[in-house]
C-alpha cells in the first residue's frame, strides 16, 4: 500500500535540516499519508521522536 503514496517532506521547524543537509529523518503514516521529516543529528525533535518510537536516544 504505502508503495503507491508519494511521502511529503517536513522541513523541522527546529534544525530546518533538508534531505540535503540532514542526517537522520522520522516517518509517519497515517489514513493514507505518509511524511518524512529531516533532522540535524543533534535535533531535539530527532530525540523526542526517538523516545516516542520507545528507542533511547
Amino acid at each position: 500500500m504505502f508503495d503507491l503514496l508519494r511521502p511529503e517532506t517536513v522541513m523541522c521547524p527546529f534544525c530546518k535540516a533538508t534531505a540535503a543537509d540532514g542526517v537522520v529523518r522520522t516517518l509517519r503514516t497515517g489514513a493514507g499519508s505518509l511524511s518524512v521529516t529531516w533532522h540535524a543529528l543533534n535535533c531535539p525533535h530527532y530525540a523526542a521522536d526517538r523516545i516516542l518510537a520507545d528507542k533511547e536516544g
